[in-house]
C-alpha cells in the first residue's frame, strides 16, 4: 500500500522542470501586469489620471478650509464689513488684470511643468503665512490676512492657467468629462468632510491656535497635492509666437465688432453679467450675518457649509438627466430662479436652524446653475474663437465678483444687513428677467 502511493506521487511530479529565460519573461510581463489588480496604472496615460485624482483628493482639504473659514478667520482677528468686502473683491480684481498675462507667459514656456508647480507652491505657501501671522503680528492682523489673500491671488491665476493646459495635455478628450467629474466629486467630498471636521476642531481648541493649526494642516496636505501633479507627465509644448499686425492694439475695435456680431453670445454675456452682480453682492455677508448676528459657532458655521456641499454633490446627478432631457435654457431659468431666494431666506432667518434648509435650497439650485451657466456659454461660444470668447465671459464675471461684494457691504452699512441680502436677491431676480428675455434657445453644441 505505502509503495502504490509512492509511485503515484512519483508519477505526478514533472521528470523535468526549468525556469523561464529573461526574454520569456519579458514577453510575459504585460500580460501579468493586465491580470493585476492595479492594471489601470500599466500606461503614462493611466498614470497620469491617477495622479490627477490624488491631486485633487490632498487639494480638498485646503479647498475647504480656504472656501469656509478664510472668511471667518477675519471676523475672529475684527475685520470690518468694508475689510470682508475687499477680501472677496480683490482676489477677483487682480484675475480681471493678470490672467490675460499669465496665459501669454504660459504660452511662451516649452515646458511648463516647472511654472506651475514654482506658481503653485506660491499659492500655497501662502496659507502657511496666514498659520504664522498671528505669531508675528499683533495688531492689523485682519489687513494682513487680506494683503495675504490678495497676493496669492497672483500664483493662483498663474497655476490655474498652466494646471488647464496641463489637464488637457494629460488626458485625452475621450475620457475628459469622466477624469473631470470625478475630480469634482472628489473635491467636493473631501471639502466637505474637512469643514465638517474642521469646524468641531476649532471649537475644541483656544483662539487663534485653532486657526493657526487648520491652516497649517492644509498647507501640509497641499504639498502632497502638488507632488502628485508633479508626477503628471505630458510632451514639451510648441512655444506660442509672438502677437500678429492683427492681435495689435490697432486692431481691437474690429475685434470688438466681430465679438458684437454674435448677438446670442453678446446677450448670453449681458444677461450674465447682471445675474452675477447679485450673486456676488452678498458674498461677503454671509458670513457676517451667521457669525455677528446669528452668533454661531465653528462648528455651525462648518455644518451649513456641508450640508450645502453634500445637496450640491446628490442635485449634480439629477440636473444632469433635467438637462438632457429638458435643455439649458429651461434648467437655466428654473435653477437661477430658485437661487434669487437664497440671500433673502438667509436675511430673513432669526436663528441658525432655518439656515439648515436654506443650504439644502442653495446646493440644489446651485448645482443647476453652475451645469446650466457652463453649456450655455459653449453653446453660445464660436467654435473657431472659444478660448477668447471664455475669456471675455470670465473676464465678465470677475469684473461683477470685484465690484458686488463692496457694494453689498457698502448697503449693509448705510442701512442694514438684512436689507442688503434682499437687495441681493431682487437683483438676482432681474437676472433671472435678462436670461428670459436675452439668452438663446438651445441648440446642438
Amino acid at each position: 500500500m505505502k509503495f502504490g502511493r509512492k509511485r503515484r506521487w512519483r508519477w505526478a511530479v514533472p521528470r523535468r522542470f526549468s525556469l523561464p529565460t529573461r526574454s520569456q519573461l519579458k514577453a510575459m510581463l504585460p500580460h501579468v501586469m493586465r491580470q493585476l489588480p492595479w492594471r489601470h496604472l500599466y500606461t503614462v496615460e493611466d498614470r497620469n489620471i491617477w495622479n490627477l485624482y490624488l491631486d485633487i483628493t490632498w487639494f480638498g482639504v485646503l479647498s475647504g478650509v480656504a472656501s469656509t473659514f478664510t472668511s471667518v478667520f477675519a471676523i475672529r482677528l475684527g475685520a470690518s464689513d468694508t475689510l470682508l468686502g475687499w477680501l472677496s473683491a480683490l482676489p477677483a480684481l487682480i484675475n480681471v488684470l493678470w490672467l490675460i498675462p499669465a496665459a501669454h507667459i504660459i504660452e511662451r514656456q516649452r515646458r511648463r511643468m516647472p511654472i506651475l508647480l514654482f506658481s503653485g507652491f506660491l499659492q500655497r505657501l501662502g496659507y502657511l503665512l496666514i498659520a504664522l501671522m498671528p505669531c508675528v503680528l499683533v495688531n492689523h492682523r485682519a489687513e494682513a490676512l487680506v494683503a495675504v489673500i490678495a497676493l496669492i491671488a497672483f500664483p493662483a491665476a498663474m497655476a490655474g492657467v498652466a494646471f488647464t493646459s496641463l489637464l488637457a495635455d494629460a488626458v485625452p478628450a475621450t475620457r475628459r468629462a469622466r477624469v473631470v467629474s470625478l475630480r469634482n466629486t472628489l473635491l467636493a467630498g473631501v471639502s466637505t468632510a474637512t469643514v465638517l471636521i474642521g469646524g468641531k476642531l476649532l471649537d475644541l481648541i483656544a483662539f487663534p491656535v485653532n486657526y493657526q493649526l487648520l491652516f497649517a494642516v492644509a498647507f501640509l496636505t497641499s504639498l502632497v497635492s502638488l507632488y502628485h501633479v508633479g508626477r503628471v507627465r505630458v510632451p514639451e509644448m510648441v512655444v506660442a509666437d509672438r502677437p500678429t499686425q492683427a492681435q495689435s492694439p490697432r486692431a481691437l475695435p474690429q475685434s470688438l465688432k466681430q465679438v458684437w456680431s454674435h448677438r446670442d453670445f453678446v446677450r448670453f454675456s449681458l444677461s450674465a453679467f447682471v445675474f452675477n452682480w447679485g450673486l456676488y453682492m452678498p458674498a461677503a455677508l454671509y458670513s457676517i450675518y451667521r457669525v455677528k448676528h446669528l452668533h454661531a459657532s465653528n462648528t455651525w458655521i462648518g455644518l451649513l457649509t456641508t450640508v450645502y456641499n453634500v445637496t450640491t454633490i446628490i442635485a449634480y446627478v439629477r440636473w444632469g438627466r433635467f438637462t438632457a432631457k429638458r435643455g439649458n435654457r429651461r434648467a437655466l431659468l428654473i435653477s437661477s430662479l430658485g437661487l434669487a431666494l437664497y440671500p433673502a431666506l438667509t436675511g430673513l432667518s432669526p436663528r441658525l436652524e432655518p439656515l439648515l434648509g436654506v443650504s439644502v435650497l442653495g446646493g440644489i439650485f446651485g448645482a443647476g446653475l453652475n451645469l446650466a451657466l457652463f453649456n450655455t456659454m459653449l453653446q453660445v461660444c464660436p467654435d473657431e474663437r472659444r478660448p477668447s470668447y471664455v475669456a471675455i465671459y470670465n473676464t465678465l464675471v470677475n469684473i461683477a465678483a470685484f465690484c458686488a461684494p463692496l457694494l453689498g457691504t457698502s448697503i449693509s452699512t448705510w442701512l442694514d444687513i438684512r436689507v442688503a441680502l434682499v437687495l441681493a436677491g431682487v437683483v438676482r431676480l432681474a437676472g433671472v428677467a435678462a436670461f428670459y428675455w436675452l439668452a438663446p434657445r438651445d441648440r446642438v453644441v
